[in-house]
């Protein structure tokens, strides 16, 4: 799992505008993507365990 929040964690750092090198942040910041990669992969899971939508048809009773 650690491997799964190091590269989430990555991930979002890079997606900033203003993003450096990731080995040269201090460890506060590198800490604090990583809280933001674990509460993404949690609801993540959480919403993977919902349960499907029901796909079905749905008749209206007039043409869009």
């Amino acid at each position: 799992m650690e491997f799964e929040i190091e590269a989430v964690a990555r991930a979002l750092y890079s997606a900033e505008d203003d993003a450096h090198v990731w080995e040269h942040e201090p460890e506060l910041i590198r800490d604090k993507f990583r809280e933001h990669a674990r509460t993404a992969l949690a609801l993540l899971a959480q919403h993977r365990r919902q349960e499907p939508y029901d796909l079905q048809a749905v008749a209206f009773p007039y043409a869009a």
